[in-house]
C-alpha cells in the first residue's frame, strides 16, 4: 500500500492539493478489494469476500499462531490495516468504560488501548456495548458508539490518539445498536435508524469528522441493526445499499447521499442481518425472536427495482447476513440451517445445518464458506451446487463475532479472546 501511494505521488505531481485528496481517496477506498487489508465488518464492500491464500480448510490446534486475552466483552470484529488489528471492549468490571484495542497481527500483542467513557443504557441480553465493528483507512481507525446521549463517532489515529469526535444525533432501540460505519465514496457513512426518535444516514469528512450530508429517514418501533453494503450499479456508479423496517431496501451514492432507488418491502419485522447482492439481484430478510420471518428478493434494472422472487419462510436467516458467490446465494438461518439458491430464480439447491446456531456471519475465502456458531464451532463446507462440508473445529468458548481475513491470516474473536489461524503450522 505505501508503494502504492508513493508511485502515485509521483505521478499526480502537480495537481492541486484538493484534487490530490480526493483521488488518493478514491485509490484508499477501493484498495481494500484488491489488497489484504479488512477496512470493515465483512471485509471489502461488507461482502463477506476474501481471495487471500494460504488460509487452512481443515484447521487443528496446530494451525492457531497465537491467542490473545481480550480486556472485558464485545461483539464486534476484527479489522485490519497491514500489521495492526482494530477492535472495541467493553470493560467487564467497571460500568460505563470501553476501549478500541490495537493488536499486532504479528504476534497477537496489544500495542494500546484507548479509553472511552459513556452512560450505560437498555440492550438486548445477547447484545453488548462493543457491537459495532470500528472501520479503518490509512490514517485513522473509526468508530461509532451509542450512548443514551445518542450516536458519537470517534476518530483515531493508527498511535491511538484521538483525532476528532462529533455526536451526530438522538437514537433509543430497545435491543440496543450494532449497525457499523463504512467508507465508501470519500465518506465515512454511519446509519442510524432507531425506534421513537430522528432517524438519519449521514456522510463525514474522514479527516475531519465535519458533516458533508445529511439524509433523514422515517423511525419506527423496530429499529434497524444491519450495515450497508456496497454494489457498483449498472452506469458504473458505486451504491451503498442499506436495509431497514421503515424504508425497505434503500441504494444511495455514499458521495452525496442522494438516493438512488428505494423498493418498500412493507417489512414489518427487524433487520439485523444486511443485504445480500449478487449481480442486480438483491436479498434481504427480516425477522424477530429466533429467526426470520419475511424477506424481498428484487433485481435492479436501468435503475428501478422490480420483485425477482419469493423466498417463502422456511431458513429465512435473521441475524446473519448472507453470502453470493457465483450466482449462487448461501443464507444461513439462525438455527445453523443453510439454504444454498441459484440467485436468478431462487431456486433451491440444497438446504441442510451446516453448524450449530449462530450470530457470527459466515465469510467465503476463495471458494470456501466459513462458518461460527454461538458454541465456538468453526466449519467449512465448499461453496458449491452441492452440499460438501470440509471439516470443523471447536473453539474452548461462543462466537458471536464475524471473522476477519488479511495477510494470509483467519482472524476470529472468541467471548474473550482473539485467535490468529494460518496455514503455516506454528
Amino acid at each position: 500500500m505505501i508503494v502504492t501511494i508513493v508511485n502515485l505521488r509521483s505521478k499526480v505531481k502537480g495537481m492541486n492539493h484538493l484534487f490530490f485528496r480526493y483521488f488518493l481517496g478514491a485509490v484508499i477506498t477501493l484498495q481494500p478489494a484488491l489488497g489484504q487489508e479488512w477496512t470493515q465488518f465483512r471485509g471489502p464492500g461488507a461482502s463477506g469476500h476474501s481471495e487471500a491464500k494460504g488460509i487452512p480448510t481443515k484447521i487443528s490446534e496446530k494451525n492457531i499462531r497465537w491467542s490473545s486475552q481480550l480486556p472485558g466483552t464485545g461483539h464486534s470484529s476484527p479489522v485490519l490495516w497491514e500489521n495492526t488489528i482494530f477492535l472495541t471492549s467493553t470493560d467487564k468490571n467497571a460500568g460505563g468504560i470501553r476501549y478500541v484495542l490495537a493488536v499486532d497481527a504479528a504476534n497477537g500483542k496489544e500495542k494500546w488501548r484507548n479509553k472511552q467513557t459513556f452512560g450505560t443504557y437498555r440492550h438486548h441480553r445477547y447484545n453488548d456495548y462493543s457491537s459495532s465493528t470500528p472501520c479503518c483507512d490509512a490514517n485513522s481507525v473509526y468508530v461509532a458508539w451509542t450512548s443514551p446521549k445518542g450516536v458519537e463517532v470517534v476518530a483515531l489515529d493508527h498511535a491511538g490518539k484521538q483525532k476528532w469526535s462529533k455526536l451526530l444525533g438522538k437514537f433509543y432501540a430497545k435491543h440496543g445498536s450494532s449497525a457499523s460505519p463504512v467508507l465508501a465514496g470519500g465518506s465515512l457513512i454511519i446509519g442510524s435508524h432507531g425506534e421513537n426518535a430522528d432517524s438519519f444516514i449521514v456522510g463525514l469528512d474522514p479527516e475531519t469528522g465535519n458533516e458533508k450530508w445529511r439524509l433523514k429517514r422515517k423511525s419506527n418501533d423496530k429499529g434497524a441493526y444491519s450495515t450497508p453494503v456496497m454494489r457498483k450499479a449498472q452506469d458504473g456508479v458505486l451504491e451503498l445499499v442499506f436495509s431497514s423496517t421503515a424504508h425497505g431496501i434503500t441504494a444511495l451514492n455514499p458521495a452525496n447521499g442522494k438516493i438512488r432507488w428505494e423498493h418498500d418491502a412493507e417489512f414489518s419485522q427487524r433487520c439485523v442481518g444486511g443485504p445480500v447482492i449478487s449481480g442486480n439481484t438483491i436479498f434481504v430478510a427480516a425477522g424477530s425472536g429466533s429467526g426470520g420471518k419475511e424477506s424481498a428478493v428484487i433485481n435492479i434494472h436501468d435503475g428501478k427495482p422490480e420483485i425477482a422472487w419469493e423466498a417463502g419462510l422456511k431458513g429465512l436467516p435473521y441475524v446473519p447476513t448472507g453470502l453470493a458467490f457465483k450466482g449462487l446465494l448461501f443464507l444461513l438461518n439462525d438455527g445453523g440451517i443453510m439454504t444454498c439458491r441459484r440467485a436468478k430464480d431462487g431456486t433451491v439447491l440444497w438446504q441442510e445445518r451446516v453448524i450449530g446456531a449462530p450470530y457470527s456471519s459466515p465469510i467465503c475465502i476463495n471458494d470456501k464458506i466459513y462458518c461460527c456458531s454461538k458454541q465456538g464451532e468453526l466449519t467449512v463446507l465448499l461453496a458449491s451446487d452441492k452440499l460438501e462440508p470440509i471439516s470443523s473445529y471447536r473453539f474452548p468458548e461462543g462466537i458471536y463475532a464475524t471473522p476477519a481475513v488479511a495477510n494470509g491470516n483467519l482472524f476470529i474473536r472468541t467471548f474473550s479472546k482473539l485467535y490468529c489461524i494460518s496455514g503455516l503450522s506454528k
